[in-house]
């Protein structure tokens, strides 16, 4: 009998141990954003030329976006769970701020002085 019990206890010990190596803190929006992500979908103004872009999320604030042809740098300057703004290194005197939501795996952005809504992927 005494055996046994060490045993469930043993049992009960080592699940919990790897039940809370496992199950962390699910990540806000603002830390699942950081990453790479490319333009899938896009409508509005230039949508066209937007799908393919790369938008780069950096720890501390760090922002890129590229495509084949140039790449713009910045500074995410503030951020929440439903949005952030950027300032682009050419563009000082200028803040574009978007929302933005996942839905499932994608990420979705809307600039707030647009009409542009953009679909990204992780990369």
């Amino acid at each position: 009998m005494k055996k046994s019990s060490m045993i469930i206890l043993s049992v009960i010990l080592v699940t919990g141990l790897f039940a809370s190596c496992t199950g962390g803190k699910e990540k806000t929006p603002s830390e699942r954003i950081i990453g790479t992500w490319e333009i899938v979908e896009a409508s509005g103004a230039f949508s066209d030329s937007n799908v393919g872009m790369i938008y780069t999320f950096g720890k501390e604030g760090a922002f890129s976006q590229k495509n084949k042809y140039l790449e713009t740098k910045g500074k995410v300057t503030k951020i929440d769970d439903e949005s952030f703004t950027i300032k682009f290194d050419d563009l000082p005197d200028a803040d574009f701020i978007y929302t933005y939501k996942f839905e499932n795996e994608t990420l979705k952005i809307e600039l707030v002085s647009s009409d542009q809504v953009f679909t990204l992927e992780r990369k």
